[in-house]
């Protein structure tokens, strides 16, 4: 959960709903082809691509339209309650997440322990968040932003994470070791999509409020839950889920990838009786979640998933996730 409550530090939402190779789930997508330039990295450019930010290596990528919750009936007040309340910065720096923020896209990665990188795609004024900073204003949330330089930037950091305003309409958060990798690759004019093209395609689904990949390989599910193993996980490589906003509140579907249609079957048995089980329900149940219309469907290497989640499901996960991460 550590990766899990550094990026909530930051970003203050996620919504929970690798590998590589032709065996991975396909979904529509669209291109990732950026490569590296030695042209000047202007601020258009920059808004323009944001993907191509993120270096080598991620364990796992998420995408969030944070407009798309805000307008859901379901999720809407609750998850503007939320990042109002859990966002580091806010009014003080001249700044209100629930309306200036309109999308995240973010990465995990393992580069100096649990690191997160994060492009946040909204409005935003630099001239008040500097003001703040050397003011030694008091944030909201505790503790004070520090401001330094680093490859022509201006960094903001507390404790150890940080964020970097781009442009207007960009800024780049994270902890210290990551926003540096990513200062480093505009000062090198080395911009490129270096971040597996599979989690990419993933995150850039149109019409998803909200996408997930994850190397399971690299960052197993048994990380998430201190190595209580799982069942349905073994010789799993990959995960991705999309979500949207439809009756009955929220729909989900993706697929698990496995290192051969073997696994999968067995992989998608395993999931079946997990979802099924006792254990599985006192979880949900934990943060006020109830899974409905689970299907889980071997399909070659994969293991195809979709499940809804009511409104008030959705309601209840917005109130009790702050307790759930230890917030």
């Amino acid at each position: 959960m550590t990766m899990l409550r550094k990026f909530l530090g930051l970003s203050a939402v996620v919504v929970a709903c690798g590998g590589s190779g032709a065996n991975q789930p396909q979904p529509t997508l669209a291109s990732a082809t950026a490569s590296a330039s030695a042209a000047p990295i202007t601020a258009d450019t920059l808004e323009k691509d944001p993907l191509a930010l993120f270096p080598s290596g991620a364990l796992g990528m998420f995408a969030i339209d944070t407009k798309a919750f805000y307008a859901s009936q379901s999720a809407g007040p609750a998850a503007a309650q939320l990042v109002e309340k859990y966002f580091p910065i806010g009014a003080e720096c001249g700044f209100s997440p629930s309306k200036d923020l309109d999308h995240v896209t973010g990465g995990f990665y393992s580069m100096q322990g649990a690191d997160v990188l994060a492009t946040l795609s909204g409005r935003f004024d630099d001239a008040k968040i500097a003001a703040a900073a050397q003011a030694k204003t008091q944030l909201h949330m505790g503790g004070v932003v520090v401001a330094s330089q680093y490859a022509g930037r201006t960094m903001y950091t507390v404790a150890d994470a940080g964020f970097t305003v781009l442009s207007p309409h960009l800024v780049l958060a994270g902890t210290k070791t990551t926003i540096k990798r990513a200062l480093e690759r505009i000062a090198d004019r080395k911009l490129a999509h270096d971040a597996p093209a599979w989690m990419l395609q993933t995150i850039a689904t149109p019409n998803a409020a909200a996408a997930l990949a994850v190397d399971t390989k690299g960052m197993p599910l048994t990380s998430l839950t201190g190595g209580f193993p799982l069942k349905g996980t073994d010789g799993m490589t990959a995960v991705r889920l999309l979500a949207n906003f439809q009756a009955p509140g929220m729909n989900v579907a993706g697929a698990a990838t496995y290192s051969d249609e073997a696994h999968a079957k067995a992989g998608a048995d395993g999931l079946k009786a997990l979802s099924s089980s006792t254990a599985f329900t006192v979880l949900t149940s934990a943060v006020g979640v109830t899974l409905k219309d689970i299907v889980i469907t071997p399909a070659q290497s994969d293991a195809q998933i979709s499940f809804k989640v009511d409104d008030s499901s959705l309601k209840n996960l917005f109130m009790r996730l702050p307790a759930a991460i230890g917030q």
